[in-house]
């Protein structure tokens, strides 16, 4: 399973790659909910509403999630570093890349 999470990208191309795409926070915890382990979940901090891509990482973290690689992808430096932070106390043994304009 990959999840793209981004609420104004086009997913045309990152769809060729296999993702599954959605747009909000509530449509990526609703994949996780079914799907315990993912390979890639690639994240945009900003998803249009109060909820953000940190908050994802916190559900991962809360329902032990099983997940390979997490990418971000957002220009939300602040957010970015917000969830960077989180991803080393908590995913420390999981790939992680950050590649802002990437699909």
């Amino acid at each position: 399973m990959k999840i793209f999470v981004d609420d104004k990208r086009d997913f045309s191309e990152v769809q060729l790659y296999g993702y599954n795409c959605v747009r909000t926070y509530k449509q990526c915890i609703t994949l996780l909910s079914v799907f315990k382990n993912v390979d890639v979940i690639n994240l945009d901090y900003d998803l249009g509403g109060i909820e953000t891509g940190l908050d994802i990482l916190f559900y991962m973290k809360q329902n032990n999630i099983k997940i390979k690689k997490i990418y971000i992808h957002s220009t939300h430096l602040e957010g970015v570093r917000e969830m960077e932070k989180f991803i080393k106390r908590n995913f420390n043994k999981v790939e992680y890349t950050y590649c802002p304009y990437c699909n």
